[in-house]
């Protein structure tokens, strides 16, 4: 049989393709995980949650890789990978580099292409810079496209996909997240101590609580300082606001943060970047978060939490359209702005919103993929990660 290759390369499309991978796996179809490790630890913490070990590991990753680095590393040791195990289908998710390379490796190759998260589009090639060309080139070259919203559906009629290739599932980044809120719910998982006994003081002296986290290459001239600038700002003005920022390893953000002094206000916590049930720990307990991460406002809008988003323009307009989200930029006024907004509302929390997903995403491209690749017969699987037991005919 030819396998279906399912590919990662950083920790965003672990906790995106992961559940597929297990929901396709758990079918009995035959599948194979392949990791670039674009990101290579931050990758790693996500592998070691859904307790998954890669059948293909290229390790691409190396220090102050590029672009270039990346995309020759990917479309070279993939096409190995290919002519080795001859899939039937290469899935891919969204928009980064491995995505794309990985992707146009099969496309020269011949090989059918799944995209899951197709259909974001900001409008603007350089924002953000280079997600926005990627998933472009991938929704080019897909067979089948996994669409997480009703716009993302429309974004891709407009480009010319086939309508009968093309599937509105929800995003599958909810069905990752409700099965991680309910292992840290049920105590199945361990969270940071450190961050548990910071969590419980500022409940215990009622202190509003945000979450920040920013990264965005588009923001490393200028923008990234901008923002810690007016977090410092309120954080001064604010002292019963207690301020979590989980920084990104980059050369530029940690610039910005010496530049900014940002570590020397008390009320802002900065740490190391965390892996993912520690980070959803935090989204579930904070008041409200400001970040210019798209899988962070995802989580954030399904977990009923307002959000600052620190970028000029956005691919996930659903969210600002629910209520739940401010377009920001990273004016410092504006973030000063939109801070002290959420920060007078009496409560910030409000109940969850499925305008990304209901958790049942991976369910519906295991149904859509078995259906395309002909395979009819009824299968019965229990999702381990999910507590889901579907049958799909």
């Amino acid at each position: 049989m030819k396998p279906i290759i399912v590919v990662i390369g950083t920790r965003a499309e672990a906790i995106k393709l992961l559940p597929v991978y297990l929901a396709l796996k758990e079918a009995g179809l035959f599948v194979k995980l392949c990791a670039t490790f674009q990101h290579s630890e931050m990758l790693q913490q996500v592998l070691q949650i859904f307790n998954i070990v890669p059948d293909f590991n290229l390790g691409i990753m190396k220090e102050s890789q590029d672009l270039f680095h990346i995309t020759e590393s990917v479309l070279k040791k993939t096409k190995e990978i290919y002519i080795e195990t001859k899939p039937s289908l290469v899935i891919v998710h969204g928009d980064t580099t491995t995505t794309m390379a990985s992707a146009l490796s099969a496309f020269y190759l011949q090989i059918p292409i799944a995209h899951v998260e197709a259909g974001l589009r900001t409008g603007d090639i350089n924002h953000p810079f280079p997600e926005e060309m990627n998933r472009k080139v991938v929704g080019q070259i897909a067979t089948y496209h996994f669409t997480p919203t009703a716009l993302a559906t429309a974004n891709m009629i407009s480009e010319g996909a086939k309508r009968e290739n093309l599937f509105c599932t929800g995003n599958t980044i909810v069905d990752s997240l409700f099965w991680i809120r309910k292992k840290i719910l049920n105590n199945e998982v361990e969270i940071n101590s450190d961050l548990q006994f910071k969590v419980k003081e500022c409940r215990k002296n009622n202190k509003k609580m945000v979450l920040l986290t920013a990264h965005r290459r588009e923001s490393f001239d200028g923008g990234l300082l901008q923002i810690f600038k007016a977090m410092k700002e309120f954080a001064e003005q604010h002292q019963d606001v207690f301020i979590f920022y989980p920084y990104h390893p980059n050369p530029n953000v940690l610039r910005a943060i010496r530049e900014s002094d940002i570590e020397s206000v008390k009320n802002i916590y900065t740490m190391p970047p965390l892996d993912y049930k520690n980070i959803i720990y935090l989204l579930m307990s904070v008041d409200w978060i400001a970040t210019d991460s798209g899988g962070i406002q995802e989580e954030a809008v399904s977990l009923g939490k307002k959000v600052i988003c620190l970028r000029d323009i956005t691919e996930r307009h659903e969210g600002i359209w629910e209520g739940f989200e401010v377009l920001t930029g990273t004016d410092q006024k504006r973030i000063l702005r939109a801070m002290e907004e959420f920060y007078s509302l009496k409560d910030s929390v409000k109940q969850g919103s499925f305008v990304y997903g209901d958790g049942k995403a991976c369910n519906r491209i295991l149904a859509i993929l078995k259906n395309k690749l002909g395979f009819f017969n009824s299968v019965k699987f229990s999702d381990k990660n999910s507590g889901v037991l579907k049958e799909f005919e």
